[in-house]
């Protein structure tokens, strides 16, 4: 499984302000008066070198929330909820982008960035 889908698993299974989440892309027809988010690759780094290899891979994941356009959430309170939880998850909070709004649909949105260091298990 890759840490895009494992991160969208674990927010479906404890989010529940969110009107969609959606790992990859937002579908079009997702409607701008409903709160998504979106989880999507960023980038991956290796490390823990040892005995001419690496031995893991930090691999980053972008969220980003939109949030309805009739929203009525503490946007403080649910970023912190969520920021919590990837942190108790072993997930490292890298960059906060701060809010801003989205041209197109006029909707607010936060873009976080999380790193989760995975080690590598060696093929049998």
């Amino acid at each position: 499984m890759t840490v895009v889908m494992d991160t969208y698993k674990l927010i479906k299974q404890h989010v529940t302000w969110a009107d969609g989440i959606y790992p990859k892309s937002i579908p079009k027809e997702a409607p701008v008066n409903k709160t998504s988010l979106l989880i999507r690759d960023a980038y991956s780094d290796l490390g823990s070198f040892g005995n001419d290899t690496f031995n893991s891979i930090a691999q980053s994941v972008v969220i980003q929330i939109y949030y309805s356009i009739n929203s009525e959430l503490d946007y403080d309170q649910v970023e912190i909820e969520l920021m919590k939880l990837l942190m108790a998850n072993h997930y490292m909070i890298t960059d906060i982008k701060g809010r801003q709004t989205d041209p197109d649909t006029a909707q607010d949105f936060q873009t976080i960035q999380i790193t989760k260091d995975t080690g590598i298990k060696e093929a049998q």
